[in-house]
């Protein structure tokens, strides 16, 4: 049975780090600050309008891989519900 859960997460914008510079674990620091200085876990986390590059991040440092579409184009991971 489906049922709606109203939540209210910290949100994430999507990010860039520039061609010349990715690859080098920079975008992983600077997730990771955030992540310290908000006090919170990446799968505790909404992500609005998240890029398959971002998709991809997520999936290979948090094991963030499985989520529903919804229609207001925020990402939530299930894994946000898990305890």
């Amino acid at each position: 049975m489906n049922h709606m859960v109203e939540i209210k997460p910290l949100c994430v914008l999507d990010f860039y780090v520039h061609e010349s510079c990715q690859r080098n674990g920079i975008g992983k620091v600077l997730f990771e600050k955030m992540l310290v200085e908000e006090g919170v876990e990446a799968r505790r986390l909404a992500y609005d309008r998240p890029s398959p590059k971002l998709i991809g991040f997520l999936a290979k440092h948090y094991s963030l891989t499985s989520y529903r579409p919804q229609a207001n184009n925020y990402v939530v991971f299930n894994d946000y519900f898990s305890k």
